[in-house]
């Protein structure tokens, strides 16, 4: 669970966070189209430093662009008001927020006034994230959205709701999360996760086109291929997945959580060396203890 700070960055000013709700008639709860991004913050010895923001505010920026939103910022000026927000937060450690969303008070499906709001928020995070291994279950009918329907790409609100379901269902299940299919059967990503296996030596994940790219996904896949682990950027199938020697999900709250069980059986390594290799140097970049990847760091000042 995350605590919002008291203050936001709202249009270019500092406000209260508990003033600056979006309306519940507006476009933005009642069709879904919020656009928003998620980056995180940790503790360093030169002080707080945000993990590769730049690359966040970029993806942002995409998103709103997709979703033919106008930000009206640069994205200077969103890592300016990020690296503000949690200069003013207190925290240490915790999650940045980015949104964009339409001022419209009317519910209308296409917005006859397409003006935004756009707002940053820094986020304490009330739990750790959890470190033993994980459970998920797989659904034949619980599929990710092709890209037909919505570029994978895009991080809306409205993109989350039947990942949401199928969540739901996998905890009522017995499991943790649960890993979504593409429609050709393979492994496609968790609801608000990238997906890995460890097959035979191989550090093995869905391909760029089909899935959310995860600057944590990305972050993994550089750590591997510096490591010499060899990469398999392509199709996962269902089978190889649940038979792999290790399993993981990445994401910016998880970082990095090992799978222990796929519906129930369970993989042979959890967390693997290959899991563990990659966790520690996820963990040495965001706290400043990797100076082959400073520059992935934005210090707040």
């Amino acid at each position: 669970m995350a605590i919002t700070a008291p203050l936001l960055w709202l249009d270019g000013s500092m406000v209260a966070s508990s003033t600056s709700g979006v309306p519940l008639m507006g476009h933005a709860a009642q069709r879904g189209s919020l656009v928003f991004d998620v980056g995180s913050f940790h503790t360093t010895p030169r002080g707080s430093a945000l993990y590769r923001a730049r690359d966040h505010v970029a993806r942002f920026a995409r998103s709103a662009r997709i979703v033919g939103l106008e930000l009206g910022f640069d994205e200077d000026t969103l890592l300016r008001a990020a690296t503000r927000v949690v200069a003013e937060s207190g925290s240490a450690d915790g999650l940045v927020r980015w949104s964009v969303y339409y001022k419209a008070t009317e519910p209308d499906l296409v917005p006859r006034d397409i003006a935004t709001h756009v707002a940053v928020a820094a986020q304490a995070l009330q739990d750790p994230p959890r470190r033993d291994p994980i459970r998920v279950a797989v659904f034949d009918d619980a599929r990710k959205a092709s890209r037909d329907v919505l570029p994978p790409e895009t991080k809306a609100a409205g993109a989350y709701l039947g990942p949401m379901l199928a969540r739901k269902r996998a905890i009522a299940a017995g499991a943790d999360d649960v890993v979504l299919l593409d429609r050709d059967g393979d492994i496609a990503e968790a609801p608000i996760a990238n997906a890995f296996a460890v097959v035979a030596g191989a550090l093995w994940t869905p391909p760029l086109g089909q899935v959310l790219p995860g600057i944590t996904r990305d972050s993994v896949l550089a750590f591997a291929r510096e490591e010499g682990i060899s990469v398999r950027e392509e199709q996962l199938p269902l089978e190889a997945f649940t038979s792999a020697d290790e399993a993981f999900l990445t994401s910016t709250s998880l970082p990095v959580a090992p799978i222990g069980w796929v519906n129930g059986t369970a993989l042979r390594a959890a967390p693997g060396p290959i899991t563990t290799r990659l966790t520690e140097r996820l963990l040495a970049a965001r706290r400043g203890a990797d100076p082959a990847h400073e520059a992935w760091l934005t210090y707040v000042r």
